[in-house]
């Protein structure tokens, strides 16, 4: 009788769980009714990837279905999107410190204000737009038989979507791709700590301290042209600058800083657009005779992808119709990456300088207001409070005080710590605080657009995100924009890399018709990977140069200066290439140093490995196992002094690159007990401890290597310890194994195709090309495009995982755009 029971038990916990699993998967044939829409709108849908395909009768009414299908797919993402950026995690998950901490630091940015006057003053256009995105992932709701499983987990509901969600999640997308502020105060310790010279090399502040700064995404001669062309107003010349001019360094504990930075947000939540590629190739050289574009954006790994691909085909008010297909981001109407009837585009991270750090000196004048020393006057802080609605808790209310810099950021770290610091506070301005009500017109007026000039001048109102954009044109055009407001500020640029002690002001930003903007180039192509975007100026001063527009650049040059024709089979070889051009441009000198330095001659077979080595990050590497173990040991032979924190700030991003292999030179340049081999900042006491420390790194490695996979260098494969890892919200929970994911995989950070990953000892990656493309403007050749995951955001969803089968063989899905309808299922939406 008993096992009866037990059996009929699991018997209907089984059919239990088919009938969730079969209720969670959205119907993706079928018919709606919406009072939102004046016309019929159709999706259609292929069984295979379950891409969407809307067809509308207007632009408006193709964002309604886009909102459609992004709730079908991804709804938990768009509650996590909205909830992350408005500071309101607390309400889903109740009280948990850390998720508390990140919704005081949100708060504390103070953009929401911003936000809801942005959402006031937004043309009539763009709010029909944008509500009209609102009004269908409110409808795509309903549509949903039960809510995804994230939500029944936690017993939330969704709110309906409004404007000011979409307004949001930009505002703190914009600001997470805003980077040098965070390598401010990491700058700052390393001028407390060796003083400004060594601190601008380690910071690698200015062109004279940066490695390969010559490849600029603008080339000097198109530069040039371009000042004269447009009467630039910033370029003034600057020399090098190794004076602080911070008479006593403030001193305070850079590591509580910045172990405070919430990294939920990038891991689980938000495309910080980390890094990306993009070219486009003019027809005259392209075997088709039409342009070329390719792109890749480097987000965050996540699952479901950062990424959705949709196709939007509607009809314009000339009453001609148009598509767009591409990449797009849940919560925003927009196809950021893709392509038109007439227009391509691509993106990448515009690394400018868009966001500072003030050091501000407080006076408590009393328990509820502060005061702030400017100019050698004391004026009143701006005081807003901010009410954090926690989950089966009582409401808390935090205190807000602003500058004119903008936001005092006493929740970086607890404010009993911040007052410590002598009675110096941190603020933050940041382009991100502009009331932005312009870009979204930007965005509208683009997706519609003809001629190339014309619609990159529409972007020209984007205020942020900064962005390095290319395009192509479908009559035969190439064409470079920077998008995102421009900074001139007082003072020398070397400065500027720096936490600001000195009231050096904004001053204005750089007028529209200065914006950075090249058409058609001599040389007939455009590379952008998020190197220097300018030769040597104000603005792109501190702007790192990067391995991958090396690499680009060299593979593209290489095949003209052969006289031959790019195909689109040459683009998908470049965006799956892992050779490490900066590693392999400094090889030499690497390996001298070991010879020189590895005094017992206890290393020579692993020295034969790393000579012999191709620098490519394949998964069956020896080579780029052992370089790549040895770089993350020699990653902590610096700063002593400091700790982990601040080095893995240091070394996860391009400034360590440029000094590490601009080091590499001039240590094999030195003689024995020079300077350079002795620098403070790196460990140990003996003598040329600089190159020494590339020897037991090496030895640190072999051991390491040794332990996990045996002495046998057939055994040594990358593939065999670095994974892509796509975490989800609930991964460090017990249910991450029904939605976390990891496969084998190749490359590292300086590849093409990219993947890069933290230095917790895992090697782990948490970064690759989550989505890419390749368009031609020959109707003949094939487009293509693949995400990292999946469609869906379902775990029980076959849609969930099965784009990332194909794009870790580097593997592509082909567009298909247009009026056409030969597609496996549709979904029809009618008006009421």
């Amino acid at each position: 009788m008993f096992g009866k029971f037990i059996i009929s038990t699991i018997t209907i916990v089984i059919l239990s769980s088919f009938v969730f699993i079969y209720q969670s998967i959205p119907n993706y044939q079928g018919e709606w009714s919406s009072q939102h829409i004046n016309n019929d709108v159709k999706i259609y849908r292929d069984k295979t990837y379950g891409i969407p395909h809307i067809h509308s009768k207007t632009l408006k009414e193709g964002y309604y279905g886009l909102g459609f299908v992004h709730a079908q797919d991804r709804l938990w993402q768009l509650h996590l999107r909205r909830m992350s950026s408005q500071g309101r995690l607390s309400e889903i998950f109740g009280f948990r410190q850390d998720i508390l901490n990140i919704d005081k630091y949100i708060r504390n940015l103070g953009y929401l204000e911003s936000c809801r006057r942005i959402v006031e003053k937004l043309s009539e256009e763009a709010k029909v737009h944008l509500q009209s995105y609102a009004d269908g992932i409110n409808d795509g709701v309903k549509s949903l038989q039960m809510l995804p499983i994230e939500f029944k987990i936690l017993g939330v509901q969704f709110q309906d979507w409004e404007i000011l969600d979409s307004v949001a999640f930009i505002k703190l997308m914009s600001l997470l791709n805003v980077n040098d502020m965070f390598h401010e105060f990491m700058r700052t310790k390393f001028d407390e700590l060796y003083g400004r010279e060594l601190a601008n090399i380690l910071g690698s502040v200015g062109p004279h301290n940066q490695f390969d700064s010559d490849v600029t995404e603008v080339q000097e001669k198109e530069w040039v042209q371009f000042m004269q062309t447009n009467n630039v107003s910033y370029n003034k010349k600057f020399g090098q600058n190794s004076k602080s001019e911070n008479e006593k360094a403030t001193q305070y504990n850079l590591t509580e800083i910045l172990q405070s930075i919430p990294e939920y947000y990038s891991n689980y939540i938000f495309p910080t657009l980390k890094a990306s590629n993009a070219w486009v190739i003019s027809g005259n050289h392209t075997k088709s005779g039409r342009p070329h574009l390719a792109n890749d954006p480097h987000l965050d790994n996540n699952i479901p992808s950062q990424w959705y691909q949709a196709e939007i085909y509607f009809q314009m008010e000339n009453q001609e119709y148009n598509f767009i297909i591409g990449g797009t981001l849940p919560g925003l109407p927009f196809s950021l990456s893709g392509r038109s009837k007439y227009l391509g585009w691509g993106l990448t991270t515009l690394y400018s300088d868009g966001g500072d750090i003030y050091e501000e000196e407080i006076l408590q004048k009393d328990n509820e207001n502060l005061l702030y020393k400017f100019n050698n006057g004391w004026i009143p802080c701006k005081k807003t409070i901010e009410i954090i609605k926690i989950k089966g808790l009582e409401d808390q209310s935090i205190t807000i005080f602003h500058t004119h810099h903008g936001p005092i950021m006493q929740y970086y770290i607890e404010n009993s710590k911040l007052r410590d610091h002598n009675g110096h506070f941190y603020s933050l301005q940041s382009i991100v605080h502009i009331d932005d009500y312009q870009s979204f017109d930007g965005f509208i007026h683009f997706a519609q657009g003809k001629d190339l000039k014309q619609s990159m001048e529409f972007l020209k109102n984007i205020c942020y995100p900064n962005n390095g954009m290319v395009f192509i044109s479908h009559d035969n055009h190439i064409g470079y924009l920077s998008t995102g407001r421009l900074v001139i500020k007082e003072g020398h640029p070397d400065e500027n890399a720096y936490v600001k002690k000195n009231n050096k002001e904004w001053i204005r930003y750089v007028p529209y018709q200065e914006i950075p903007m090249i058409i058609d180039p001599e040389k007939g192509y455009i590379v952008v990977a998020n190197n220097k975007f300018i030769p040597d100026n104000e603005l792109s001063w501190n702007s790192q140069p990067t391995s991958r527009a090396r690499r680009i650049n060299d593979l593209i040059t290489q095949m003209i200066k052969n006289g031959q024709k790019f195909s689109v089979l040459d683009h998908i070889k470049f965006q799956s290439d892992t050779y490490d051009s900066y590693a392999c441009n400094t090889k030499e000198e690497l390996i001298q140093l070991l010879k020189k330095y590895d005094k017992k001659k206890e290393l020579i077979n692993e020295i034969v490995i790393l000579e012999n080595w191709t620098c490519k990050w394949d998964q069956e590497s020896s080579g780029a196992l052992l370089y790549g173990v040895f770089e993350y040991f020699y990653s902590f032979k610096f700063h002593s002094q400091l700790d982990e924190a601040v080095i893995k700030q240091w070394n996860n991003f391009y400034i360590f690159d440029s000094f590490h292999f601009k080091n590499l030179i001039d240590m094999n340049n030195a003689q024995p007990n020079d300077q350079i081999l002795n620098q403070p900042y790196c460990n140990g006491q003996v003598q040329d401890k600089c190159a020494l420390n590339l020897v037991e790194s090496l030895r640190e490695a072999k051991q390491f290597i040794n332990e996990k996979f045996g002495n046998q260098t057939i055994d040594w494969k990358w593939g065999s310890l670095h994974n892509q890892v796509f975490p989800h919200a609930f991964s460090k929970t017990l249910l991450a194994f029904i939605f976390e994911r990891r496969i084998p995989y190749s490359s590292n950070r300086r590849a093409v195709g990219v993947s890069s990953y933290d230095l917790d000892g895992s090697f782990n990656g948490k970064t690759g090309s989550n989505y890419k493309q390749i368009i031609s403007m020959d109707p003949e050749e094939s487009n293509f495009f693949v995400i990292d995951t999946g469609i869906s955001g379902n775990p029980f969803s076959k849609l969930y995982t099965n784009q990332m089968d194909i794009w870790k063989q580097n593997k592509y899905v082909k567009m298909k755009f247009g009026n056409r309808t030969d597609y496996d299922l549709l979904y029809v939406i009618h008006p009421n």
